[in-house]
């Protein structure tokens, strides 16, 4: 890759997994394609509790995590690090340099594999059906439970070349708010604990966000405890910058978690701003004023997820959200998954959406089979593994004698 490089797509397709939490009987693979080959934009992974949707998201955010890097000894996935777990994450990238479109599919691949050793196999007729001109390999795998992590594609031109550009790009600035120029991909991953915790620090500073600007994942959980990487010093900073994104994140909240401005859902909350002391932002109602870890427990797990994915994104984007419907009332369920799936549609085909619940309510507000403008939908139900079938079958007739 030599000259001016952009990523004009960068869209997962397959991840195989096998003895990774619970997926230890089989290896279990995802299809993130529609019946045309496409790669889906929205995603829907539906499960009881424990069947393994998390991991899903976690060892996907993992692996993107090894994007730009040239050694690892860990992942952050037990199952990979010490024991005999596997991955890989197919995905098709196409590049433009200086004008010359190229795509291929590139495999993600980690835990126990040799080098050319791979979960799925890539032949000629495969590349062709998803309109790639080759296949590439790049991760960091071990030979056994007790070797060290060895990288995948170490002597691949195209993967040394890729790797260097994701690399270049680390700490870039981002210049928007839900939209930005900058083309290197990335990851945000949002766990079921979206939590906003009040502040115990008094030490508060105008301070640039940990992991502020581009990297190739994101992972966020309960916000607060630590100023650097509080929601409210987020905000500070925003509006430090003064470039126009600390109004743009006020507009998005307000419209998106408070409903201003819709007759009917408006909950008369504002996000008015942020106050100089302390520093930390300003929820007003009526004419009380509180913080954002005053809110409810549906609100804050809103405004964590719209501030970070608006302040994170690029334009290729890999959205995951584990249990989007956590804490929200009903219709708020529906609004969030509109609103989630209306930045897909915007962002098409650059950003994807992936979202696991276990609410039938929400898999049928999803509607798989209604066709949409810009927006190609998937679904995976992950499956009862034999041995919980058998004990379900066992506890069931025990119940009826």
């Amino acid at each position: 890759m030599i000259g001016n490089v952009t990523v004009d797509l960068f869209a997962p397709l397959f991840l195989s997994i096998d003895r990774v939490g619970p997926f230890q009987e089989r290896m279990e693979e995802f299809d993130f394609t529609d019946s045309d080959n496409e790669p889906c934009n929205a995603y829907l992974m539906v499960s009881k509790n424990g069947r393994g949707k998390t991991t899903v998201m976690e060892l996907m955010a993992a692996m993107m995590n090894m994007l730009g890097r040239t050694e690892c000894s860990s992942l952050g996935i037990e199952d990979l690090d010490r024991g005999l777990g596997r991955a890989q994450w197919d995905i098709k990238v196409t590049l433009n340099t200086d004008g010359r479109r190229e795509t291929v599919i590139l495999s993600l691949m980690a835990g126990v594999l040799g080098e050319e050793t791979s979960l799925k196999f890539w032949s000629a007729e495969d590349l062709q059906t998803y309109g790639a001109s080759a296949w590439h390999r790049l991760g960091f795998v071990r030979a056994n439970r007790a070797a060290r992590y060895a990288a995948v594609g170490k002597g691949n031109r195209w993967v040394s070349d890729f790797s260097a550009l994701i690399d270049s790009g680390r700490g870039e600035r981002l210049r928007g708010f839900e939209s930005d120029s900058l083309t290197f991909p990335t990851l945000i991953y949002f766990s079921a604990y979206r939590n906003i915790v009040r502040l115990d620090t008094t030490e508060r500073t105008i301070v640039e966000p940990r992991d502020w600007n581009y990297q190739p994942a994101h992972s966020f959980d309960i916000e607060g405890h630590d100023w650097r990487n509080s929601l409210d010093n987020l905000l500070v900073w925003l509006k430090w910058l003064d470039d126009g994104r600390f109004d743009d994140a006020v507009q998005a909240i307000n419209e998106r978690v408070f409903k201003v401005g819709d007759p009917q859902l408006d909950s008369g909350k504002r996000l008015k701003g942020v106050r100089k002391e302390p520093p930390e932002a300003i929820v007003v109602s009526g004419d009380q004023e509180h913080r954002l870890d005053r809110l409810s427990s549906g609100e804050k797990s809103l405004v964590q997820l719209y501030l970070r994915l608006g302040s994170h994104m690029t334009r290729n984007t890999i959205v995951l959200i584990d249990e989007p419907e956590v804490h929200l009332h009903r219709n708020l369920q529906y609004e969030t998954l509109f609103e989630l799936l209306g930045i897909a549609k915007k962002n098409y085909p650059h950003v994807s959406v992936f979202m696991a619940t276990h609410s039938e309510r929400l898999m049928k507000a999803f509607a798989l089979d209604q066709v949409e403008r810009n927006l190609i939908k998937g679904a995976y139900i992950i499956e009862t593994s034999e041995e919980e079938a058998r004990a379900e079958a066992i506890s069931a007739a025990a119940a009826q004698d």
